[in-house]
């Protein structure tokens, strides 16, 4: 095309004035340009000069399998980064992730524990940041999606396989070739999953196992003493197995003094964290009892002869009491963290006449209801050393590495749970290594996204589309044949019009339709109420006709989407993937998800720099949505939606999605806390999501107005047919 520059914008005008870089152009030179708009008479095209972008990027629309449309960079001549390039594509694993916990057992109402956590894995300590200021301690599985909460998704990683029982887990072990093969001894069992695995089992380990069965066979008799609250509190409590050597390094990682003021907040908080766990409190109990042995003492050395402080001298031990604003007595061993406003110390003096104005037979109970650091008594902490006498007397006639006690060694459980997922993820798309690690659900493996797109097809619909190859094919073609090309390729034809090769494809069932619906939710709900809600505000309907696009301007409804952000870590990658359903329901104005379109986009520097300036930070609803929403509108201009829906329902009601009926119910939550349910409100069931925020879930609600979860154990093995 000829250039014809021209007095425009501010950097067009800049550039006229260069005419030494002008003078460089000859005829022939490739240079960079934009359309800005074509002779109606002539077809010549006015051309604006464009600076060449370092900021690439691609972007891929897909359908049953089929590549529909692709984009593999600014310029992709020789690297098409749509199916070559392996990025982070952040949070979108997350919904991965929740697909995985809906098969194993977990409810997408189920609360996940959103606060600053430390998760202890293979001896190391992983410390999930948000990206973000949340105000939720707790959130349900579908807001952890619908707010991209890294530090829930992250927990519910790490207890993936909690909801299984032991058949269950070791139907999975079995999959997974991590229980005992057939004629395989136990000793050469123990060394494949110490060295193929990396599990260990240690006497601290067992200790951890005593822990955390204690806590777990003590639930019912927590209740009962209508202490339902502490239980949470220990059930969410670390054990504490090697928090002292990750104290001691962010202790020492505190000295450097170039750190900058954020990293030193982070580093104290991570210590504050480490503070928090079983064998921390287990040692104020000792001192507890301690000061307590002191304090009697005290009452009688009082009435002892005066000369019997020359013999026995009397030393008080180290710890502080303090009163909360209920009046709730605390003991801390050390005072040296931060103590809060509300927290009034407590003199030996003042403890003493407390105990003074007691009845008779009341000072036991006094001593138990003593909150070690604030948060848990002492009678707690009394109970749970008690059972964990119960608990290693029971792991003493068991061997350390049958599957008995495997199945509550939290490093066989996450590993579980993280073998899963990589298994998963190959079933659904994914051909990329797949790493075990605690970071996966923020997207810490690199993937293409052609991958992407094709694991959140199966998300959606649920299955996975392969495209079969030839019959006559070799074996060595067979192994270089790549899914990526042949999803390009519908047929190819010879000269004279006779059929080369036409695409087939098989499909394998990878989720059931209640995993999927459900899974379908929580990225409907993404797009109604969190990151990705500016495609909702933005993506509408159009028609050709005059008078129809005039009504669908004037309606200005929003139809419904699916889709996930996605942002790599220090801003690296900006990725946003969803679904694009165009199926038209038999009644109503709804769409469905039959023959609907998946969309993935991403942004990033081929380099791999951070996409921040100064304040400026590009995340995945600022780099990639916007394109993803332009690529969705002209997919259901593509596919005439605006003409095909009835006017009159249009008119009268909002463009909902009917989900396929698996029985499901919507439940009501409260955005505002989480995406907590509301009790008492009731699950309606029905097939179009009602306008108030709710969950799409399985289960009954009880008379009392409890909404109680179904819960299914589904691995992909058993979808197959």
């Amino acid at each position: 095309h000829p250039f014809q520059p021209f007095a425009g914008n501010k950097s067009q005008r800049k550039f006229r004035t260069k005419t030494k870089v002008l003078t460089r152009l000859k005829k022939g030179d490739l240079v960079y340009v934009s359309v800005r708009e074509v002779d109606l008479f002539d077809g010549a095209p006015t051309l604006d000069l464009e600076k060449y972008p370092k900021l690439q990027g691609a972007a891929l629309v897909m359908q049953e399998g089929m590549i529909r449309a692709m984009a593999g960079g600014v310029e992709n001549r020789f690297y098409n980064r749509a199916i070559s390039a392996k990025r982070l594509m952040g949070s979108t694993f997350k919904p991965f992730v929740f697909s995985a916990a809906l098969q194993l057992g977990w409810s997408s109402t189920d609360l996940l524990d959103n606060r600053r956590n430390v998760f202890a894995f293979m001896g190391n300590p992983y410390f999930p940041r948000p990206d973000h200021h949340s105000p939720f301690d707790f959130v349900s599985m579908s807001w952890a999606g619908v707010k991209s909460e890294n530090v829930a998704a992250v927990w519910l990683l790490y207890h993936l396989t909690d909801q299984l029982t032991l058949p269950q887990l070791r139907e999975l072990a079995t999959h997974l070739k991590m229980s005992r093969k057939e004629g395989e001894s136990y000793q050469e069992f123990s060394s494949r999953i110490r060295d193929s695995f990396g599990i260990r089992v240690t006497r601290s380990t067992l200790e951890r196992v005593a822990y955390d069965r204690a806590v777990k066979n003590l639930e019912a008799d927590f209740l009962f003493d209508n202490l339902a609250e502490e239980y949470q509190q220990l059930k969410h409590l670390p054990f504490g197995l090697n928090f002292d050597n990750y104290r001691a390094n962010q202790i020492i990682a505190l000295k450097n003094r170039k750190l900058k003021n954020r990293q030193r907040v982070e580093l104290r908080l991570r210590t504050a964290i480490l503070n928090r766990n079983f064998l921390v409190l287990q040692s104020v109990q000792k001192a507890l009892r301690q000061f307590r042995e002191y304090f009697y003492a005290q009452q009688q050395l009082e009435l002892a002869p005066l000369d019997y402080f020359d013999t026995q001298p009397v030393q008080r031990p180290e710890g502080t009491f303090f009163a909360d604003k209920d009046g709730s007595l605390i003991f801390l061993r050390s005072s040296k963290r931060k103590i809060p406003d509300s927290w009034q110390v407590v003199s030996d003096q003042e403890l003493r006449l407390r105990l003074d104005g007691l009845l008779p037979g009341d000072e036991t109970i006094f001593w138990e209801r003593i909150l070690l650091n604030g948060y848990v008594s002492s009678y707690a902490m009394t109970q749970v050393q008690q059972q964990m006498e119960i608990e290693r007397a029971a792991l003493s006639s068991s061997k350390p590495y049958s599957l008995e006690v495997l199945a509550d060694v939290r490093d066989y459980k996450v590993m579980l749970g993280l073998q899963y997922l990589i298994k998963l993820g190959h079933q659904a798309g994914i051909a990329s290594n797949l790493q075990p690690v605690l970071s996966f659900p923020l997207g810490s493996n690199v993937v293409s996204l052609a991958e992407t797109v094709r694991m959140y097809e199966t998300l959606v619909t649920g299955i996975h589309h392969v495209t079969q190859l030839p019959e006559d094919f070799t074996q060595e073609n067979h192994d270089r044949a790549d899914q990526d090309g042949l999803s390009i390729i519908e047929r190819i034809e010879g000269p004279g019009g006779e059929m080369i090769y036409a695409r087939a494809t098989s499909t394998e069932q990878i989720y059931d339709q209640g995993v999927s619906s459900a899974l379908s939710n929580i990225l409907e709900n993404t797009v109604h109420y969190g990151t990705g809600y500016y495609a909702r505000k933005n993506v509408r309907l159009h028609s050709e006709e005059i008078h129809r696009q005039k009504q669908l301007e004037k309606l200005n409804l929003p139809v419904p989407l699916l889709g996930k952000t996605g942002t790599a870590n220090d801003y690296r990658n900006a990725s946003f993937l969803g679904f694009v359903p165009t199926g038209i329901a038999s009644e109503g104005a709804a769409l469905t998800l039959q023959k609907g379109y998946t969309v993935g986009v991403y942004v990033g520097f081929d380099s791999n720099l951070p996409m921040k300036k100064g304040n400026t930070r590009i995340t995945g609803s600022q780099g990639a949505l916007p394109t993803w929403s332009s690529i969705a509108e002209a997919i259901y201009s593509l596919e005439g939606i605006g003409d095909k829906l009835d006017p009159v329902d249009l008119v009268f009601n909002s463009i909902g999605l009917k989900y396929p009926d698996t029985h499901q119910v919507f439940v009501p939550v409260d955005p505002k806390q989480g995406g907590v349910i509301i009790d008492g409100r009731g699950a309606r069931q029905a097939l179009i999501p009602p306008a108030e925020p709710s969950i799409l879930s399985h289960g009954r609600t009880t008379r009392a107005g409890v909404f109680k979860a179904r819960r299914n154990f589904q691995p992909f093995w058993l979808n197959k047919k």
